[in-house]
């Protein structure tokens, strides 16, 4: 059978998934363009989807576009498709996703407590406790804890920006700010295959921009130490290739895989790996840092917008609904507030 995205007609999602808040509901079809009422910030305009059981896959972008189209959203394709398809469908990631699912951690889980419960229960027969159901009892009750605690853990980890993910789209969110669009990805199990969604949801970032411009300003002035420490946190790590003998420079410097001439008595060189730390958001303008924070965390709001895990807030902002905090509001209690940056810990 061949294998193909697991798209209804037209490219978009059929019913949203059940953790999908019902404040937040998807745009129907057909409704007539503008900007107007119809459209209020944290509106879902579609979902794609596609299986993560097959290669090659790719996202029916263009039936998004069409979609974007009747509420008068024109984004070039060229302005966010290969940044988007390049940063979610390279194999390594399609493999962290299925790796890091939830039917993957909860197989984990259960693979965990029988170990440990076995291993307790082993152990426990060194020991006198009495009556022998006592034993498996307090064994069981032992491994539960455990396992329960793995689970508590696995929970929380979700709810912390994602290199492999979230940050992966900050290059194509950067392009559609100007669009009123941000692109957030989930993923979900059906059946036994799963399946990659991509969320476009629209946003006018214009006051979160200027708020957060204002509030990197104030902290450029008051508290730099703080602001430096903070963006020293948003970083990933860069591996390249480099020629043996030759200094490391810059991405032109790759190493280009060549293969030998036949017969050739030198043996292939083995490449070396220069590892670099990029910091996502560096020194600039405060309105540039303000537009490179939103790029940055866009993909990871959205995530927790549509799987309802936003942190509550006192007040809105920039958002129509009282509890749900808008990316700023985020951005300037998780990312660059005092004390421990739970949203960010590895």
């Amino acid at each position: 059978m061949a294998c193909e995205p697991h798209v209804s007609p037209g490219g978009a999602a059929g019913p949203l998934p059940t953790a999908f808040s019902g404040g937040w509901n998807a745009l129907p079809a057909g409704s007539p363009p503008g900007w107007g009422p119809e459209l209020h910030n944290g509106q879902v305009l579609t979902v794609l989807r596609v299986d993560n059981t097959c290669a090659p896959i790719s996202f029916d972008l263009a039936a998004a576009e069409e979609q974007l189209q009747t509420w008068g959203i024109q984004i070039p394709a060229d302005q966010y498709r290969s940044l988007a398809e390049s940063a979610l469908l390279e194999p390594q990631v399609r493999r962290y996703i299925i790796y890091n699912s939830r039917p993957m951690r909860l197989a984990f889980a259960v693979v965990f407590y029988v170990v440990v419960w076995a291993n307790i229960y082993s152990t426990s027969q060194l020991f006198a406790l009495g009556h022998h159901w006592v034993g498996v009892l307090l064994v069981t009750l032992a491994a539960v804890t455990l396992t329960l605690t793995l689970v508590l853990i696995f929970e929380r980890q979700q709810k912390k920006a994602n290199t492999n993910t979230d940050l992966r789209l900050a290059a194509a969110n950067r392009a559609l700010l100007r669009h009123r669009v941000l692109l957030g990805v989930t993923d979900t199990v059906e059946g036994c295959q799963s399946v990659i969604q991509l969320w476009f949801v629209y946003f006018d970032l214009e006051n979160c921009a200027q708020f957060l411009s204002d509030h990197v300003q104030e902290m450029k002035t008051s508290r730099e130490s703080l602001l430096r420490r903070r963006l020293s946190q948003i970083c990933v790590v860069m591996e390249t290739g480099v020629s043996p003998g030759m200094g490391v420079e810059g991405p032109e410097d790759l190493l280009e895989d060549a293969p030998l001439l036949p017969g050739s008595p030198h043996p292939p060189e083995k490449a070396l790996m220069h590892t670099e730390l990029r910091q996502l958001v560096p020194e600039a303008e405060p309105e540039e840092m303000a537009q490179q924070l939103l790029a940055v965390f866009g993909g990871y709001y959205i995530r927790l917008l549509v799987t309802s895990q936003l942190p509550p807030t006192a007040g809105p902002r920039h958002t129509d609904s009282p509890t749900v905090p808008c990316p700023c509001q985020l951005i300037e209690a998780h990312v660059l507030g005092t004390g421990c940056c739970p949203f960010l810990a590895r």
